[in-house]
């Protein structure tokens, strides 16, 4: 019987791949094992902050839904228009000065802030938007809401608001729920460059 010669023996393979072959394969799963871990990682992490996302946005149509049931959006509006009568009692000569020239805007609303003195109801209506903008504020803060949804939604009524009634809350911040700050800092968070 004749024994194969060792060159013969090592060029033998299994399933007719070489030894290099095999090494080679061992190393694509390796890597593709490893392209494959890092992957599931990634994916792991981007579901969690959609599902992390998308709890926050629930929370914030909640309170969407609280602003449209819950008095506050009535609240605001009568605000607007108490806002709006007042502006259409300015002569226009006079608004046309405060559109362009800060400290006459800001006598016009000085003025306006002692009509606010003057209504006990438009108080408690202020307080109960401010209270409510807090609240609001707070959840986007503490990143309980989502900010783009809150922005969607109420970015352009915060601004607003604080335009007509920020001269008040800032005179009456000690008897306002968290004192005002908050819905200046949802403003800014809102909005961070400024009001275009």
């Amino acid at each position: 019987m004749s024994q194969p010669s060792s060159k013969r023996r090592a060029g033998l393979s299994f399933f007719y791949v070489s030894d290099n072959g095999w090494s080679l394969l061992s190393s694509i799963v390796t890597v593709v094992t490893f392209v494959g871990a890092v992957g599931g990682i990634f994916w792991a992490v981007f579901e969690y902050r959609e599902s992390q996302e998308t709890e926050r946005t629930k929370y914030t149509l909640t309170l969407i839904e609280t602003w449209e049931t819950q008095g506050y959006r009535q609240a605001y509006g009568e605000l607007r228009k108490f806002y709006t009568a007042f502006i259409e009692t300015v002569p226009p000569a006079d608004r046309r000065t405060a559109e362009t020239s800060g400290h006459a805007r800001d006598n016009l609303l000085q003025s306006f802030n002692r009509r606010i003195a003057q209504e006990p109801a438009r108080q408690e209506q202020v307080r109960e938007v401010v209270y409510f903008f807090n609240r609001l504020g707070l959840c986007v803060s503490a990143s309980l809401c989502s900010k783009e949804t809150t922005a969607v939604f109420f970015n352009d009524t915060v601004q607003s608001f604080l335009d007509a009634y920020g001269p008040y809350i800032e005179s009456s911040k000690e008897t306002l729920p968290g004192r005002g700050a908050t819905l200046v800092d949802l403003s800014r968070e809102l909005n961070p460059a400024g009001r275009d």
